[in-house]
C-alpha cells in the first residue's frame, strides 16, 4: 500500500445513461414509426411472447445497421447505372452477379440493438437482463447475446428503477442537491458497470450497485464505514457457511489506500474483531479486509496477536 488516509467520500462526475427510456414509461408523444422504434417494437413483441414470464421493459440502446459490403457494392453499381441514365450489358452483368451472390448466401442488412429489461416469473421472481439482438432485414430476432444476467429479490425491483432512472435518494435540504448527489453516486457506478464486458462480472457488479443504492436510500445518505461493515457482517455471519455462532466484536477506522504518484484510489480496508467457531474450534479473530474503490469485499487476511495494535488509532 502507497498510502493510507481516512476515508472520504469519492463520487466522480455525472456519466449520461447510454440508454433512453422506455416510452412507455415518457410522459411524451410516442415517436414517429422510425427503424429506431420499429426495431424496439418488434424486440418488446418477441419478449412479450413469453407466456410463463412477465416482461418489463426500461431502456432502449441506440440502434447499429450493419449492411455487408456485397449489398453496399450492389447499391453503387444500381446507382451508376441510374446516374448515367443508360446501362451496358458489362454493367447489368455485373449487377446480376452481385445479385446472385447476395441470394446464394443469405446476406442481408441487419440493426443491433441493446435492450434493458426484466422477466418475472409465476412466483415474481425477478431478473434483470441487459442483452444485444441483432435483426435481420424484415426486422425478424436473428440471434441475441447477453451481456447481464442476474436475479434479484424482489425489494430490490422498486431500487432497480431508482438506479436504472437515476431517480433522488440522497435526504438533502435541497431537492436540487439531492438530485445532483444522486446523480453524482449513480455516475460512479455506471460508469464502472459499463466498463465491463465479461457477463459474470458485469451482472455481479451491478447487483453489487443496487446493493449501494438500496444502502443510501434507506438512511438519505453515504456512510461508508456503516455500509462496508454490514456487508462483512452478512459475509462472515451468513454467507460464510463454514462460520458458525459468529458475533461481530468491533471495527476499527476505515482507510483509503491512494497512490501517491498518480492520486488514484485504490481502495479501501479496516480491521475486524469477532468470535467464530471454525473447524469444530471457537476463537477470537482479527482480520483485515479490502475492498475496491467501488465498496465490494476483496481479499481477506488473518492478523497475528496481539489484536490491540490494530484499533490504536
Amino acid at each position: 500500500m502507497k498510502r493510507i488516509t481516512f476515508s472520504l467520500i469519492f463520487l466522480c462526475g455525472f456519466l449520461s445513461s447510454c440508454y433512453f427510456a422506455d416510452a412507455i414509461f415518457e410522459e411524451e408523444e410516442v415517436p414517429e414509426e422510425t427503424l429506431q422504434v420499429k426495431s424496439q417494437n418488434a424486440v418488446a413483441a418477441y419478449l412479450s411472447q413469453k407466456v410463463d414470464q412477465k416482461y418489463e421493459p426500461y431502456g432502449f440502446g441506440i440502434i447499429t445497421i450493419h449492411k455487408p459490403k456485397a449489398i453496399d457494392d450492389l447499391e453503387k453499381l444500381e446507382t451508376k447505372k441510374t446516374e448515367q441514365g443508360f446501362s451496358t450489358p458489362e454493367l447489368d452483368s455485373a449487377i446480376a452477379n452481385k445479385k446472385r451472390y447476395i441470394e446464394q448466401y443469405g446476406i442481408e442488412r441487419t440493426v443491433d440493438l441493446d435492450h434493458f429489461f426484466t422477466l418475472k416469473d409465476s412466483l415474481d421472481n425477478c431478473t434483470v437482463f441487459e442483452t444485444n439482438f441483432i435483426l435481420n432485414d424484415t426486422l425478424g430476432i436473428k440471434d441475441l447475446s447477453a451481456k447481464i444476467i442476474t436475479k434479484i429479490p424482489k425489494d430490490y425491483v422498486s431500487i432497480l428503477s431508482f438506479f436504472f432512472y437515476e431517480k433522488p435518494i440522497f435526504l438533502h435540504d435541497s431537492y436540487q442537491e439531492s438530485k445532483e448527489m444522486s446523480y453524482n453516486f449513480y455516475a460512479f457506478f455506471k460508469k464502472e458497470l459499463e466498463s465491463k464486458t465479461n457477463l459474470t462480472d458485469k451482472s455481479a457488479f451491478l447487483l453489487h450497485a443496487l446493493k449501494m443504492t438500496r444502502e443510501v436510500k434507506i438512511k438519505g445518505t453515504f456512510d461508508q464505514q456503516y455500509v462496508m461493515e454490514r456487508q462483512v457482517k452478512n459475509l462472515l455471519g451468513k454467507e460464510r457457511t463454514d462460520i458458525t455462532e459468529y458475533k461481530s466484536l468491533a471495527f476499527s477506522n476505515l482507510y483509503q489506500t491512494v497512490d501517491d504518484s498518480t492520486n488514484e484510489n485504490l481502495g479501501y480496508y479496516f480491521f475486524h474483531k469477532f468470535t467464530g467457531t471454525y473447524n469444530e474450534q471457537a476463537d477470537t479473530n482479527v482480520v483485515l479486509v479490502e475492498f475496491s474503490p467501488y465498496y465490494e469485499v476483496g481479499n481477506i487476511f488473518q492478523m497475528d496477536r496481539p489484536f490491540a495494535q490494530y484499533f490504536n488509532n
